[in-house]
């Protein structure tokens, strides 16, 4: 764990009443003597943990007055535990900031920080506008209840969360409560209901300044950006080259004391300036790119990679722990391995490269898969989806994943996100139904993959690796052919017809550690795209913290190559 570089005051421990007649119980660390705007954590995570402080130390450096409370039901705070993020939970952070705001210590005005489910709190309590709230900063944090945070492509995620939280719970009865919620509703529910939607918060309902900060390799990385961009409010967007640890680079401390203090004190420029308000670090360089936004799928220079020419067997695995070692990562595994989040957890069965790069390329934006399959001896079963970046020493970086289960492919075009071509980028899955996957027929998967900014470097190569693990009940063998029309689209930074996609052989399964990945301010601009059957020529333009407009695809049946910077 880092160290704490500035110390933090004793703190004080105060009981605020709620108005049902539950009382949270609060640590406050308190400014230098005279009023001053507070800054509040909500957290389940018990208000004493070491691992809140170097969050806190942020705004104690500043000079604010910082308060940390226990949600309902755990730790010092009392009252009947009414399940996850539930709406009497949100309740009480409206009725604690606005207690907060009317303290002798504080000066009227609130802020909220903190990651995570901290984060979604945020969110919740934001779109309620309570009395003195000036801003928010949700970090690493989801902002769907059930695709983000439980069911990642209808898969059920950080599973372990539950033990975790409530066996640490000091309350007897929020142990029972909280077990059995979470997991014979949250974990037992198979699809998005109202369980789901009462804590799914409604963005456009926020008024204050929300700056959202995530990670390329955080598994709420969806969240952050989904969030981001469908925010009304004034924003802001910061991606880096982290994961969900509760460790703050010095990126993000000064990040986090700036929008503090522009909001609470008027200092420093405005943050949600148009035309600067996304920050992004690109995998592969050790610069930050600065934006006016993230790129819609209409601006991006997709490359079409179509990696299987020939039907390709794949092996059904009775389940993900039954795979091949995962691949090495720079990400501590604490972050997969206290939730049983999955992902960096599984290997890979069967993976597919691009050639390598021939030239620096650059790619920006979510990555689409579309998988065609026929299954056999099996009903429904969980794509798992791994791209990564192949050094030219051979080691694996794993860059990004994606997810979905079989029987939820159904998919909602209307609010999917699609490229210049009509093809399905980013879909969206209603996760209403379940519609079993019948066998030896071919059956079309579109999956969401978390978006990469990642530099390739002459010599490397990309890598999609695929593993199917079984959601049925039956125990025979079973297996899946990947059949031509399966897709891969790229986002390129890149003139599309720098990068040419095509079928890649099958790739060995790499043992070597991961190389470290760095974080750029320029990038290369997208300019036009054609459709080929073959080679492109390499031609493009680069441009100074922005990009271009992509028109099409690249899509090609060749040789593939990486070109242009």
């Amino acid at each position: 764990m880092p160290s704490i570089p500035f110390p933090v005051p004793t703190p004080e421990l105060l009981e605020v009443p709620m108005s049902d007649g539950a009382v949270l119980s609060v640590l406050r660390y308190p400014a230098s003597g005279r009023p001053a705007p507070a800054v509040v954590v909500i957290t389940p995570y018990r208000k004493e943990s070491p691992m809140h402080m170097e969050l806190l130390q942020v705004p104690v450096r500043e000079g604010y007055e910082v308060l940390i409370a226990d949600v309902r039901g755990i730790g010092g705070s009392s009252g009947p535990y009414d399940g996850v993020l539930s709406p009497r939970e949100v309740d009480d952070g409206v009725e604690l900031l606005e207690w907060a705001a009317g303290q002798d210590f504080c000066d009227g005005r609130t802020a909220m920080i903190g990651g995570s489910y901290s984060g979604l709190n945020q969110l919740l309590i934001g779109a309620r506008r309570p009395r003195g709230l000036r801003c928010i900063a949700p970090w690493i944090a989801p902002t769907d209840f059930y695709r983000d945070m439980w069911k990642r492509g209808g898969i059920p995620s950080h599973t372990a969360w539950g033990a975790r939280v409530f066996l640490s719970c000091q309350r007897e009865e929020t142990q029972r409560q909280g077990l059995r919620h979470f997991y014979g509703e949250i974990v037992g529910e198979r699809f998005d209901t109202e369980l789901f939607h009462r804590s799914t918060p409604d963005l456009s309902a926020i008024e204050v300044p929300a700056l959202f900060l995530g990670g390329w390799y955080d598994y709420f990385l969806r969240g952050t950006v989904r969030g981001f961009q469908a925010a009304t409010c004034p924003k802001r967007l910061v991606v880096g080259p982290w994961s969900h640890e509760p460790f703050l680079s010095d990126e993000q401390r000064r990040e986090l004391a700036a929008w503090l203090n522009h909001w609470l004190r008027g200092e420093g420029p405005d943050p949600t300036t148009p035309g600067a308000n996304v920050s992004l670090s690109c995998v592969g360089t050790d610069d930050w790119e600065t934006r006016g936004d993230w790129p819609a799928t209409g601006d991006i220079a997709w490359i079409r990679w179509r990696p299987v020419e020939d039907a390709r067997t794949i092996p059904i695995v009775p389940a993900l722990t039954c795979t091949p070692p995962p691949p090495p990562s720079n990400v501590d595994l604490m972050v997969d391995l206290i939730t049983d989040s999955g992902m960096r957890l599984w290997g890979e069965t069967a993976a597919f490269d691009l050639p390598p790069a021939e030239r620096p390329a650059r790619f920006l934006g979510p990555v689409g898969l579309t998988a065609v399959l026929e299954a056999e001896g099996c009903s429904d079963f969980d794509l798992h989806a791994r791209v990564s970046v192949v050094r030219r020493d051979g080691q694996a970086h794993p860059l990004t994943e994606g997810r979905l289960r079989a029987s939820h492919r159904a998919v909602d075009t209307v609010r999917s996100l699609l490229g210049p071509d009509g093809e399905i980028v980013v879909p969206w899955h209603a996760h209403a139904t379940g519609e079993p996957v019948p066998s030896r027929t071919p059956v079309t998967l579109h999956v969401e993959i978390y978006p990469v900014h990642v530099r390739l470097d002459a010599g490397e190569r990309l890598r999609v690796g695929l593993t199917l693990a079984r959601a049925d009940e039956s125990a025979a063998p079973a297996q899946a052919t990947l059949l031509p029309g399966t897709t891969v689209l790229l986002p390129g930074r890149t003139t599309p017809n720098e990068l040419t996609a095509s079928q890649g052989a099958p790739s060995a399964q790499s043992t070597a550690p991961t190389s470290s990945a760095a974080t750029t301010h320029s990038a290369a601009s997208a300019q036009g795209a054609t459709s080929v059957q073959g080679a492109a020529p390499a031609q493009g333009a680069a441009t100074t913290h922005s990009a271009a407009a992509g028109q099409g695809a690249t899509s090609v049946q060749g040789a593939a190559s990486a070109q242009g910077a």
